[in-house]
């Protein structure tokens, strides 16, 4: 894909979410034009004010997706598995299996060398004793705010919109809509949160591990992917826990 292309994803991405929070915003009828017009100008200068924090203390841009996609094969395709199905050591280069090998495979060869210092970065890998690398946590944890997560801000809030949009404006009883479910209690005592985490953590990556599994069964022939078929779409599920003081 062109950087022309990329840019006008990105744009119209954007586009798509500021639409959506000013749609918010315009049903809350207690919002007059001057008071709307007050919180857009004080949301800019926090926004400007963030960046310029972060701008500072940027790193090299990391490509979580890609990231997950390594993990993913190394955990689950044959040839990066023992006799019993856990994850083989790994050399970094080479043919497969190896690191690079996974870059190669899901097309980000590219990216191997910087990919390899971020799987260490966030912890996804540990080096053996034996100058190799075994996969480490389900999940990548990034610790401090970057350019990259407010993009998956961006996204999450985009994607959680389009999902209601596309459920409400489906007339008929019997369409099929998108999974839209929130479960909550309003008094869970404060003690009980880093259980509540630990469940809802266990709980979330065995859904989207199930998830994750149909979705990859299920996508369409290589050819087709990289021809840019018309007929294809991206789908997935978005799970997340949530924690909100009544203060």
């Amino acid at each position: 894909m062109s950087r022309l292309n990329v840019a006008s994803m990105e744009r119209k991405r954007l586009k798509n979410l500021l639409e959506a929070v000013f749609t918010v915003c315009a049903l809350q009828r207690t919002i007059g034009e001057a008071e709307l017009t007050t919180m857009v100008a004080k949301a800019r200068a926090r926004g400007n004010k963030r960046v310029s924090a972060l701008s500072r203390h940027r790193q090299s841009a990391v490509d979580f997706d890609a990231l997950g996609l390594v993990i993913h094969r190394w955990q689950r395709s044959a040839r990066y598995l023992d006799e019993v199905g856990r994850p083989l050591p790994i050399s970094a280069h080479g043919p497969a299996p190896s690191i690079e090998a996974l870059f190669r495979e899901i097309r980000r060869s590219r990216y191997f060398k910087l990919g390899l210092e971020h799987l260490e970065q966030f912890k996804r890998v540990r080096r053996t004793a034996g100058r190799k690398y075994l996969p480490l946590n389900a999940t990548t944890i990034v610790p401090t705010l970057t350019p990259e997560l407010f993009e998956v801000l961006a996204q999450t809030m985009q994607r959680l919109v389009g999902t209601v949009l596309h459920n409400t404006s489906l007339r008929r009883g019997t369409s099929v809509r998108l999974i839209e479910r929130l479960t909550l209690v309003p008094d869970l005592p404060r003690k009980q949160v880093p259980t509540f985490k630990k469940f809802a953590r266990e709980q979330g990556a065995a859904l989207i591990g199930t998830m994750n599994e149909w979705l990859e069964s299920h996508r369409g022939k290589r050819k087709s992917r990289l021809a840019g078929a018309s007929d294809r779409v991206t789908a997935g599920l978005h799970v997340f826990g949530f924690i909100e003081s009544e203060k």
